[in-house]
């Protein structure tokens, strides 16, 4: 097997995903988000117009480890984003929201 260079392995190692790649790598992530029933639950719960943490708690009926953990999911998936003490949608979080059988 032949060696790699240095330059080779930087370059490997610096490579950006092509827009295919980054198509699939971002459905994936949206079919992983749609996948989980709790995260299901709160997107619909959240819907158009929001809820604030204690709304979408109580409705959801999770404690505040998981709300937290899936609220981070979402966020960083960019579906979520709190405005003031609301949890709204995204325009991603939205497209979500109408793939969930209703």
């Amino acid at each position: 097997m032949p060696e790699i260079s240095d330059d080779e392995l930087e370059a490997m190692l610096e490579r950006r995903p092509t827009v295919r790649e980054a198509k699939v790598d971002d459905h994936a992530l949206m079919v992983k988000a749609l996948e989980h029933p709790v995260r299901r639950k709160m997107i619909k719960a959240i819907g158009v117009f929001g809820k604030t943490k204690g709304e979408l708690q109580k409705e959801v009926g999770v404690d505040d480890a998981v709300l937290n953990f899936q609220t981070d999911f979402l966020m960083k998936g960019n579906y979520l984003k709190i405005e003031g003490d609301t949890f709204r949608l995204t325009d991603r979080g939205l497209v979500l929201l109408s793939n969930i059988p209703k």
